[in-house]
């Protein structure tokens, strides 16, 4: 495969007739890259708080009326030892053992109709860990991989574990049918949609699932007013069960409705303010969730912060508001600052902080878990992944990483903590002597670029403390315990043709 996209590497650059594409996809090194130069003053920051793999690739020629590439083709490996550990994986579920996803199709263009067809194949080796059970007498019976934290009222298709056996699957990954119009742009895709600023974690809508089959009306450029820049993406679209979760068929169809946009406003170049809401309904009810953002860029000093704020409940009036601002609230606040290093490139720093957990008004009123529902009992979730921010339900997380980069190759170290569905752990089913479920977590990470293909590394090890809340009394004297705690390494590749630098 490797030597595959070598081959290709060359092609690409001397754009022969038959031409061979990039497709800059949401996480890729190029969206990396992308937003390193907007940290920069080398690229523009619109369109970026709104975004998918079309509208970050740029059609293979413009300037052409008519045109047909290929779809340079992608691998990435990703190994767990001991326990899953899968974070804005789209499709793949990278479980415990080896997992891969290959992808690559065709970008054609043909005046205004754009067609992105990048199917992607995926195998999951799936092995076997430890899982608590959904208890098989429980109501509402679901199939022993359930989540079982999370029944009514709080309810979410949110397996523990894909079943016992590898799975091997296509999906139609990142393909889209475009129409421009005007200013705007519509058509069909199962693309993943990014929602917001963050880097780690977007509350609304993120690539940590699989794309959902939709329809969208978007702007294909912002609209210019005297107050400012304005861009807009609606979407409608069907979200689908996983295998794991029920049996009961009368409750697996659900519709998906979303609204975000985006405002620039004149003076303030770096500024951008965006708000976005989401909508589910299902066969026994709806259920909702919206957020503010905004991001402010400072190209002279390198340097980007950005925050989002959402609620997972609406409030009932401007009272309850005023009363309860943080009720069932959930926010990200990050940061990055990039500074030349004389002769060895440039050194950036990234810092975010996420909090899903739920709010103190709990003491006062009912707090649903974030990304769960009393209405839709799949939740916020597509096939068994979150739709949001990657660290799931009820969690924070904090995240730090320095990176220097040269023109062709990247190296960093990262480190950070996740805390797992923390409201569960007050239930009453939990072990009075549970403790909270805790990831700490270093790695390095590193990207080069030989002969046309880009090679991007990661490794990352994790301790993950009292795993799923189990701790043991040792002395009840005391009330000394002791938590079960696991050691994962997980070791991701990916190569691709390089695409922008």
């Amino acid at each position: 495969m490797v030597a595959v996209l070598a081959l290709l590497g060359p092609r690409l650059g001397a754009q022969k007739p038959l031409a061979v594409v990039p497709l800059v996809t949401l996480g890729s090194e190029d969206e990396e890259r992308l937003r390193f130069g907007q940290l920069l003053g080398q690229h523009d920051i619109d369109g970026f708080l709104l975004r998918s793999a079309s509208r970050l690739s740029a059609p293979a020629h413009d300037s052409l009326r008519s045109r047909f590439a290929f779809v340079a083709p992608e691998i990435r490996l990703v190994s767990n030892s001991d326990i899953p550990l899968s974070l804005n994986d789209g499709a793949l579920y990278a479980g415990r053992g080896w997992n891969a996803v290959f992808s690559a199709g065709i970008d054609m263009r043909v005046g205004p109709v754009r067609l992105v067809f990048a199917p992607e194949v995926i195998s999951e080796q799936n092995l076997a860990f430890q899982v608590i059970p959904y208890s098989q007498s429980a109501n509402p019976p679901r199939t022993v991989w359930a989540n079982p934290f999370h029944s009514l009222p709080e309810s979410i298709d949110l397996p523990l574990r894909f079943g016992d056996d590898a799975r091997h699957f296509a999906d139609l990954g990142q393909s889209s049918l475009t129409v421009n119009v005007s200013h705007f742009a519509l058509g069909v895709a199962t693309e993943n949609l990014w929602w917001g600023p963050g880097i780690r974690n977007a509350i609304v809508l993120s690539n940590n699932a699989a794309g959902f089959p939709h329809a969208f009306v978007r702007t294909s450029e912002p609209l210019k007013t005297r107050v400012g820049s304005f861009e807009f993406d609606g979407i409608v679209g069907q979200l689908k069960e996983s295998g794991y979760f029920d049996q009961n068929s009368s409750n697996d169809k659900r519709t998906l409705n979303g609204v975000a946009f985006t405002w620039r406003p004149n003076g303030e170049r770096g500024l951008q303010l965006g708000f976005s809401r989401l909508g589910i309904v299902g066969s026994t009810g709806n259920d909702q969730l919206f957020s503010f953002f905004g991001r402010w860029v400072f190209p002279a000093a390198g340097f980007e912060a950005y925050t989002e704020w959402a609620r997972f409940e609406a409030p009932r009036s401007l009272r309850d508001f005023l009363e309860f601002p943080n009720h069932s609230q959930g926010y990200t606040l990050g940061l990055q600052w990039a500074h030349p290093v004389q002769g060895r490139g440039t050194f950036r720093l990234q810092a975010e902080a996420s909090y899903l957990e739920p709010s103190t008004s709990y003491r006062l009123r009912p707090v649903i878990t974030s990304y769960t529902s009393s209405a839709v009992p799949q939740g916020f979730t597509e096939r068994g992944k979150v739709l949001g921010a990657s660290i799931g339900p009820g969690s924070s997380s904090q995240w730090l990483a320095g990176d220097f980069f040269g023109a062709r190759w990247r190296l960093g170290a990262f480190a950070g903590r996740t805390r797992w569905d923390n409201g569960v752990r007050f239930e009453s089913f939990i072990p009075g002597d549970a403790r909270q479920d805790i990831s700490l977590f270093t790695g390095v990470r590193g990207s080069v670029v030989f002969r046309g293909v880009r090679a991007l590394v990661a490794f990352t090890n994790t301790a993950r403390l009292n795993y799923l809340y189990q701790a043991y009394l040792d002395d009840p004297v005391t009330g000394k315990t002791s938590g079960i705690d696991i050691g994962n390494r997980t070791l991701s590749l990916t190569f691709s043709l390089a695409g922008r630098d």
